[in-house]
């Protein structure tokens, strides 16, 4: 997260959305007078968990002081197609891992075996909010509060080089960083819509980027894969990745019977209640003009 008091400015950081070319653009000019910045990890005493600064879910951020600059200014963030983002996120957690990790990455890249062992892991690891995953959280996550938009305006890293220049044009930014945005960003044209990866896990990840992602793809506006299997379906999976599938999206309703709570679309209690989740598919994108 950036805060620039002199340009009326915040940039929410989503993870694996081009986030350290435009946190670089943004610091231009920058001074301690000027501008605040979340960066690293730390502890917090009011969550109870290790959390990573640069990426506060907007659930986590509204516990910072921060959070108060998103009503006094305007807000920016980038998004990326969530397929694309997803193989990314893979390759990160690998590229933290270790430094034997990280040189595979930056090598001859993830293998398929990684790609499976960073998969099973997801589900457990987002409904404890662990920071070594934070890469793959839904985008919406760190642009909406709830169901309500706290970002002005989007970036698209499929066109992030005249995205940024119409938004420097518009809020009028320094001449620096439009400079220098014009020499370093560019747009990322999708190379396809499926990561490169073998077909049998291509599907896999396909199907998991649907039960994942199923708002950021309505809000955000990407098209589904038509060749992956629709979100709610486990069929055609690896059968060591089935437990991972059915953790997403479970099928039991008895409350003792979900293997992770918070992903049940209905839950009954032995004792009668019944709760269902109720949030939208598709949310407003940004917020309307103030």
């Amino acid at each position: 997260m950036i805060i620039r008091h002199d340009l009326g400015l915040v940039f929410l950081h989503v993870p694996k959305c081009a986030g350290k070319e435009i946190r670089d653009l943004l610091l231009i000019g920058a001074s301690a007078d000027t501008s605040e910045e979340l960066f690293n990890f730390a502890y917090s005493p009011i969550l109870h968990r290790h959390v990573d600064l640069a990426h506060l879910p907007m659930a986590d951020l509204v516990h910072w002081p921060h959070y108060r600059w998103l009503e006094r200014y305007t807000v920016i963030a980038a998004v990326r197609n969530p397929y694309e983002r997803l193989n990314s996120a893979a390759n990160e957690y690998f590229r933290q891992r270790s430094r034997e990790d990280e040189a595979i990455i930056n090598g001859p890249g993830i293998t398929e075996a990684m790609r499976r062992h960073y998969f099973s892991q997801l589900p457990l690891a987002h409904s404890q909010r662990d920071p070594r995953f934070i890469h793959s959280l839904p985008m919406t996550w760190f642009t909406h509060q709830g169901s309500t938009p706290k970002v002005d305006r989007l970036l698209r890293c499929e066109r992030l080089a005249d995205d940024f220049q119409q938004l420097a044009s518009e809020l009028n930014l320094p001449a620096e960083m439009r400079a220098v945005a014009q020499a370093t960003l560019r747009n990322r044209p999708l190379a396809s819509e499926m990561p490169p990866s073998p077909s049998r896990l291509a599907q896999v990840e396909a199907t998991m980027a649907h039960h994942l992602y199923a708002q950021d793809f309505a809000t955000f506006g990407y098209p589904l894969h038509d060749t992956a299997a629709p979100a709610g379906a486990a069929s055609g999976a690896d059968a060591d990745l089935e437990p991972m599938l059915e953790a997403l999206c479970p099928g039991s309703l008895p409350s003792h019977a979900i293997p992770i709570l918070e992903r049940a679309n209905q839950v009954e209690w032995h004792w009668g209640p019944r709760s269902s989740r109720q949030e939208a598919e598709r949310l407003a994108a940004t917020r309307s003009a103030r």
